[in-house]
Formats: C-alpha cells, structure tokens, sequence
C-alpha cells in the first residue's frame, strides 16, 4: 500500500507537502519484482517509472558483450525509469533486480499530464528534483569514468 512516508522519503518528492503528495497518489502503484527480474530494457517503450522502496535494482547500458555495463546501483529511496517521461520516451537504460524489489510504479502519461496541466506547483518541484537527481548521477558517471580511465596505460607513440 503506497503511504504519504513512501512518497515523502523518496528523492523524487523532495520539497511538497503533505497536502500535495496526497494528489500524486492516484497515479502509484505497488509492485514487487522478485530477484533476478528485469524490470525494463535499454531503448523499450516507457510507460512507467518507479520508486525503490525496498530491494536492489541495477541500471545498465548495452555493451557489445552479453553483458551490460552498470551505470547506478539505486538505492531505497530513489527514483529509476523517469527517462521515459522525456521524448522519446524510451528507456535509458536496462533495470535489473538483483534483490526482490518493491517500488512503487508511477503511470507517466497521467502524471505528466498532471503536473504539466493540473498542478503545476508540483510539477515544479518534480522536475527540480529530477534535476538534481540527474547532475548527482552524470557527477557520479563522470568520476567512475575518470577512475575507470586512470586504470588503463597509454602510449603516445
């Protein structure tokens, strides 16, 4: 059952009252996805993004290997899939239960219809938020990349 604490200790809804976390509950939905679960893969259509309440989900890109590369291991609290609110509205990337998962699943299309047209308040704050969430993970892209490279050797011939 969603409750006003899910929604309030997540980091997507940051900043709204009490009043206007209460109009977001029409849209969740609790699911759980059971280990070894892939919730959504990299370029698919999105029609949902989620809320991890509890469980481990690893975001990952495509390499050329079987394999992907893992980008953000979300942690409880956390918001994954809002790449999908965005045209194309596709997936970024591939989410991944290493861990039984429960989140709450959010309908995009009404939500954006709802903070875009119904309350725009809370759409300010969302996108704000979801602001913040994104320059936090390009920072933490960013320093994995350059300890990632710091590892390989290079020759200028």
């Amino acid at each position: 059952m969603v409750t006003l604490e899910n929604l309030k200790n997540n980091e997507l809804f940051q900043g709204l009252s009490d009043t206007e976390l209460k109009e977001v509950f029409p849209f969740c939905k609790d699911k759980t996805f059971d280990a070894g679960t892939t919730i959504y893969k990299y370029e698919e259509r999105g029609t949902e993004f989620f809320l991890l309440l509890d469980g481990d989900v690893n975001l990952q890109i495509p390499t050329e290997k079987e394999f992907g590369i893992s980008v953000v291991f979300v942690r409880v609290g956390s918001a994954f899939g809002f790449s999908a609110m965005f045209e194309p509205h596709t997936y970024t990337s591939t989410a991944k239960c290493y861990k039984t998962a429960k989140v709450i699943a959010i309908n995009i299309d009404p939500f954006l219809d709802f903070i875009s047209n119904k309350n725009n308040q809370i759409g300010f704050l969302v996108m704000k938020n979801l602001a913040r969430i994104l320059m936090n993970r390009l920072d933490a892209t960013r320093q994995n990349l350059r300890n990632l490279v710091s590892q390989v050797p290079i020759s200028i011939p």
